[in-house]
C-alpha cells in the first residue's frame, strides 16, 4: 500500500514537472511528511530519526549537486522525500540509477546539437523510472 503512495507520489510529480517546469513543494513536502510519519508508526521515535537523518543526508548530497548545477531544487527535494520514505540506502541508488538514465538520454541530445540554454532533462522522470526497480525489488 506504501509503495502505491510512493508510484502516485511520483507520477504527480513527473505530470507537474512536464506541464510546470518546475516541481511544487506541496507534494515534495507531502512525501516528506508522509515518509516521517510512516517511519513513526513502523518504529516510533527511531523510525522517525532514522528517516528524518536519511532525509537530510540525502538533502546535502542532493545540494551540493544543486550548486554545481547538476540537479535542480525540486529534484533534491524529492530524493530527500524519497529517501525520508525508503531509506536512505534506496534513496542513494534512485539517485544513482536516476543519474545514469538521465545520462543514456542527455549524451545524445548533446552530440545531435540539441542542447540549449534553458532546456534539460526533466530529472523526475529518471527518478521516476529509476525508483520502479528499487520498489519492485525491495525487501
Amino acid at each position: 500500500m506504501f509503495a502505491a503512495m510512493i508510484v502516485c507520489l511520483l507520477v504527480l510529480t513527473v505530470t507537474a514537472d512536464l506541464m510546470t517546469d518546475r516541481i511544487p513543494n506541496a507534494l515534495t513536502l507531502t512525501g516528506l511528511v508522509a515518509g516521517l510519519w510512516h517511519a513513526f508508526e513502523r518504529a516510533g521515535p527511531s523510525g522517525l530519526l532514522s528517516a528524518a537523518a536519511a532525509a537530510a543526508g540525502m538533502f546535502g548530497i542532493c545540494f551540493v549537486l544543486y550548486l554545481v548545477r547538476a540537479l535542480r531544487g525540486g529534484d533534491g527535494k524529492l530524493l530527500a522525500a524519497l529517501s525520508a520514505m525508503l531509506g536512505f540506502s534506496a534513496g542513494g541508488r534512485i539517485l544513482l540509477l536516476g543519474m545514469m538514465i538521465a545520462l543514456i538520454r542527455g549524451v545524445p541530445l548533446l552530440f545531435a546539437g540539441r542542447k540549449k540554454e534553458g532546456t534539460g532533462i526533466h530529472f523526475s522522470v529518471p527518478v521516476f523510472l529509476a525508483a520502479l526497480p528499487v520498489l519492485l525489488f525491495a525487501g
